[in-house]
């Protein structure tokens, strides 16, 4: 049986959520679905897709340091949007943030657990 390790960087805040943000495992990182919240858990620019784009991008540059990895080691990614109307701004800071790398990526749209988010990110990276 592989060492499943849980990451919760402490620049999250203290979380009373049920799971990780995220799990390594067998030279992976599962991310979990990161929103674009500080660390009260409070949505950042409530509304606005871009700036959450650029939140949600942040986390997940924090959870990746904690193991040694960047953005290009993210292999896969699924983003939640609240409307398709949101993806437009949000895809503007995905090509800012990733550049010339392009993991394999899904969109679909779904309702947000908290009001004012408009995108969630999941994400698998490969460790360096």
């Amino acid at each position: 049986m592989s060492k499943v390790e849980q990451i919760n960087p402490e620049s999250f805040g203290v979380s009373g959520l049920l799971y990780s943000q995220a799990t390594v495992a067998n030279g992976f990182v599962f991310l979990a679905g990161q929103g674009a919240v500080d660390e009260n858990y409070q949505v950042i620019a409530p509304g606005d897709a871009y700036l959450q784009g650029k939140k949600i991008i942040e986390r997940i540059r924090v959870i990746l340091a904690e193991v040694g990895a960047g953005l290009e080691h993210i292999v896969s990614a699924t983003v939640f949007f609240a409307s398709l109307d949101d993806a437009a701004g949000f895809n503007r800071a995905w090509v800012e943030e990733f550049g010339d790398h392009r993991p394999a990526r899904a969109a679909l749209v779904s309702q947000m657990v908290l009001d004012g988010l408009v995108a969630e990110v999941i994400a698998t990276a490969v460790l360096p």
